[in-house]
């Protein structure tokens, strides 16, 4: 495996978990939350999906991808109540 290649593997996996961690993160916090915020998260959930997905193809567009989710979820969890 090219050094490329595995720098990739590793800056998805490393994405990965952090949205699998932020993803335990939310579902605690919106026992907390209104529904509106419920209802915003059962939108963004399925694109963890995606990212799981996207993590098995070792390439800067799904690199890239990951990333976008990863900044989404952030966002989510940043909007909602300690």
């Amino acid at each position: 495996m090219s050094n490329i290649t595995s720098e990739l593997k590793s800056d998805l996996t490393k994405s990965l978990e952090s949205l699998q961690t932020l993803r335990d993160e939310i579902r605690v916090r919106l026992h907390l939350a209104g529904m509106e915020a419920k209802d915003a998260w059962n939108k963004l959930e399925p694109t963890l999906l995606d990212a799981e997905k996207l993590a098995g193809d070792v390439s800067e567009t799904s690199r890239s991808a990951l990333h976008d989710i990863l900044e989404k979820v952030k966002a989510f969890r940043s909007s909602l109540p300690s």
